[in-house]
């Protein structure tokens, strides 16, 4: 068995978990895994292994493996530490260390906007990390990027994220997300950078609202 098995065994199943195509309650087993993707179940074994040690599924005993739950905690705790990171980026571009890429966040922001219209939820939960990251690059550091990633992808996947993102389970609210960061930028176009960081605060604070009203359900 390559290598290259491996690694395509293992990009394949994370790609359907990440993408909404396993159900968050479905077992995933060696057999019906090996005939969907037609692996031997070797390389599928190895995947599911690695998948584990990621945090994205997990053996439970006398059902096999399913996906893992993140807890509210969890996400609120995710959610933190992207806003603290964005808000950081945001503390940067202010002292003029770094530049926010405006018309970049707002080509993402737009493709989110435009997948969440069309009803297209797995692509809409996809796109939003990439308006979050496409700010925290005005950090200036490179770990952050591939560290919040990791993190989002052990959330992503779950049942409660999918309530989330699911209009029927949403509370009455005033604003949306997309709403949320088109004013975050139009301030940043101003140079109001401390209204900007307010707004991310205020994001957070929302956001930590949305979960907690998600988790009860």
């Amino acid at each position: 068995m390559t290598q290259s098995i491996e690694s395509s065994a293992y990009q394949e199943i994370k790609q359907a978990i990440l993408y909404g195509r396993i159900e968050p309650d479905e077992i995933l087993s060696e057999a019906s895994l090996s005939k969907k993707l037609g692996h031997s179940r070797t390389p599928i074994r190895s995947a599911l292994k690695q998948l584990e040690q990621e945090k994205l599924v997990v053996y439970k005993k006398n059902r096999g493996v399913t996906l893992r739950e993140a807890s509210v905690k969890e996400m609120v705790d995710v959610t933190q530490i992207c806003v603290e990171w964005m808000i950081l980026a945001t503390k940067k571009a202010q002292t003029g260390l770094s530049i926010l890429d405006v018309d970049a966040i707002q080509e993402r922001l737009t493709a989110a906007k435009n997948y969440r219209a069309a009803l297209d939820y797995a692509q809409y939960i996809n796109q939003m990390p990439k308006v979050y990251t496409k700010i925290m690059e005005a950090a200036g550091n490179e770990l952050l990027i591939p560290t919040y990633e990791n993190l989002w992808a052990r959330v992503i996947s779950t049942s409660l994220y999918r309530k989330m993102a699911d209009p029927h389970n949403s509370p009455k609210k005033t604003i949306s997300t997309v709403q949320f960061f088109q004013e975050y930028l139009a301030l940043i176009e101003n140079n109001q950078f401390d209204q900007a960081i307010a707004k991310l605060m205020d994001y957070q604070e929302y956001a930590n609202h949305q979960i907690l009203h998600y988790g009860t359900l």
